[in-house]
Formats: structure tokens, sequence, C-alpha cells
């Protein structure tokens, strides 16, 4: 895979976005995620943007190289992408959930506990945005506790 298959530019979601530059089937690979492995989460740099993932438990990738483009696919509630962890020997690769479209914005899951997502507002606006990043299984419980933690008339 070339490098000029996928581009960063501004995003409607959050700041930058990855972008595809050619029409992609379901299933390919888009764009490998980048950087060191460590058995412990990388120190939150200055600019307070985190690039790191937990891609296996007890195993963390710090993507926030310049060469790893991928670390900006924003998250989405209707992700068109996931992060795919092959081992050591291939990486992470962010790989299409459905065939996509050259110039769609490439985004996926990023799988936030419901801690995590206290301190993060999604801004996706997807139908099914519950307002907050979170792991999609735990959005049911995010939206039954926003339910009834509303105040009543």
């Amino acid at each position: 895979m070339s490098g000029t298959e996928v581009e960063t530019r501004p995003s409607a979601i959050a700041g930058q976005g990855l972008f595809a530059r050619r029409d992609f089937a379901d299933g390919e690979r888009l764009a490998p995620y980048r950087g060191p492995l460590s058995p412990t989460p990388p120190p939150r740099p200055e600019s307070g943007e985190v690039f790191a993932l937990e891609v296996a438990e007890g195993l963390w990738l710090d993507g926030s190289g310049a060469d790893n483009p991928a670390r900006w696919a924003n998250h989405s509630c209707e992700p068109n992408a996931e992060l795919v962890w092959h081992g050591p020997a291939e990486g992470a690769w962010l790989t299409s959930l459905r065939p996509l479209r050259a110039g769609e914005e490439i985004t996926f899951d990023y799988g936030f506990s419901l801690a995590e997502s206290l301190f993060h507002p999604c801004a996706c606006r997807t139908p099914s945005c519950v307002g907050r990043i979170i792991a999609e299984p735990l959005r049911p419980a995010l939206r039954r506790h926003l339910r009834f933690s509303r105040p009543r008339d």
C-alpha cells in the first residue's frame, strides 16, 4: 500500500481527520497504525492529544509519531473502519467495515470505557450518537443512564 491512499485534512467531526483518496472494498486494509510498543501507556503529552491504544492486554501502541497518519482517524458512533491488531510482526491496521468511497472520512470506534467517556464528548453527529465517545457495547447502558438522570416534570 502506498502512502497516498489516505490523506489528512480538516474534519467536520474534530480537528484533523483521515480521508480515503480512492475507493476501498469491504474488509480492505486502509492504513497501518504505527508506533512503538510498550507494556504501559505512554505519558500524556503536553498537547493533550493522545494517540496511544491498548492493542492487546498490557500492550500499548504509541501512535503519536509523524510517520503515523492513521492517528488522525476520528471516532464515530457509526464507524466505517475498525482497528485490527495482527500481532507484533504486522502491527495494527485500520480496516474497512464496508465499502468506502474516495473522499470519505475514515472513522472507527475508539472503544472508550464509561469512565473515559465522561471526559470525551462525541461530535460525530450520526443518528445513533450518544454524545460521548464510548465503546459500542456500552452505549445502551449510557442511554439508560442519560434517560433516567434527566430532570422530570
